[in-house]
């Protein structure tokens, strides 16, 4: 209880933007909902509230007033202690997903498919990390890196003193204290990654990036965390017997109309599963509207050369010999 109580919350933005275009429409206000909630800065953040009254007036100011103190919502007041800058929970619905057939179940049962669940993870992932080096970072993190120094080629590096610098990006300038790791831009305090200003001016100091990453993402660290597994147990045959527990009955159940659904619940707005978001193209014909698996022959040459060699929508190919 004294943990629970002391622990950092943060609340899902994603969320929060479903009832926030119940009232405020339009792709413009939708944008202008993000930037707060993203702003790793206090100017930003500030920046964003602004044009957030322009668009708005008082009346988003209220409604983002109600929501509570920004530590739970805008990254620029995460706790740099984390080194997580997250504010989804893609963890969460990722778990969700893998219970399966389990969610429909008995809660002793659900509780099962968690444990089962948790104890292949931990042991999996740290039978894989034992490959790796306990002195380098992990494999997404290095990734990561190589992300961020390609946006550093828009950044200027310009030291005042030894390991102080002032990085000039775009009509933005910032501070930046490579001896106390501190960008005033604010991503890498709260994610514990040096961000592209802090990249750029160690390439200006020849320092390896991956020497001031924050030690939470090193493979030592990893392999520490995963060391803690969970233990098999029987299947509850096997139990010991006690009399003097109490005996709990189910609670009475209410059967719907139809089947039950195994699917998440959408949310409004949500696109649903499996929808695709871009338009297909056949790699064999080059045409649009099928995939290489039906594809029926495409084009024939003539018609080809009719559309000038690009590729065309095809709704009724027609059928080769």
């Amino acid at each position: 209880m004294d943990v629970w109580s002391s622990a950092k919350r943060r609340y899902r933005c994603r969320h929060i933007s479903r009832n926030y275009k119940k009232q405020f429409s339009g792709p413009l206000m939708y944008i202008l909902f993000w930037r707060p909630c993203n702003a790793t800065s206090q100017f930003t953040f500030r920046k964003a509230m602004e044009r957030l009254k322009e668009a708005g007036g008082d009346r988003v100011m209220a409604w983002f007033a109600e929501l509570g103190d920004p530590s739970t919502w805008s990254k620029h007041r995460f706790d740099p202690n984390v080194c997580n800058d997250s504010n989804t929970s893609n963890f969460v619905e990722s778990f969700n997903s893998t219970l399966g057939i389990d969610r429909c179940r008995p809660v002793l049962t659900l509780l099962e498919g968690i444990r089962r669940v948790c104890m292949v993870q931990i042991s999996t992932r740290y039978q894989h990390a034992l490959g790796w080096k306990d002195d380098e970072l992990c494999p997404k993190i290095i990734k990561a890196l190589k992300v961020i120094s390609k946006d550093t080629i828009s950044c200027k590096a310009y030291m005042s003193k030894p390991g102080e610098y002032e990085i000039h990006g775009g009509k933005s300038h910032f501070p930046l204290s490579l001896n106390n790791k501190i960008c005033s831009f604010g991503a890498w305090q709260i994610s514990g990654i040096p961000c592209r200003h802090a990249i750029r001016a160690m390439v200006h100091l020849k320092i390896d990036p991956h020497t001031v990453v924050s030690a939470l993402y090193f493979v030592r660290t990893y392999k520490q965390s995963y060391s803690f597994h969970i233990n098999p147990i029987p299947d509850k045959e096997q139990w010991p017997a006690y009399a003097d527990l109490p005996t709990i009955m189910p609670p009475t159940l209410k059967r719907g109309v139809g089947r039950p659904s195994r699917n998440r619940r959408r949310e409004e707005g949500e696109d649903k599963e499996g929808k695709r978001t871009q338009t297909v193209k056949c790699k064999k014909c080059g045409c649009l509207g099928h995939n290489s698996r039906t594809c029926k022959g495409g084009l024939t040459e003539k018609e080809k050369r009719a559309a000038g060699g690009e590729p065309v929508l095809v709704r009724h190919p027609r059928v080769r010999d």
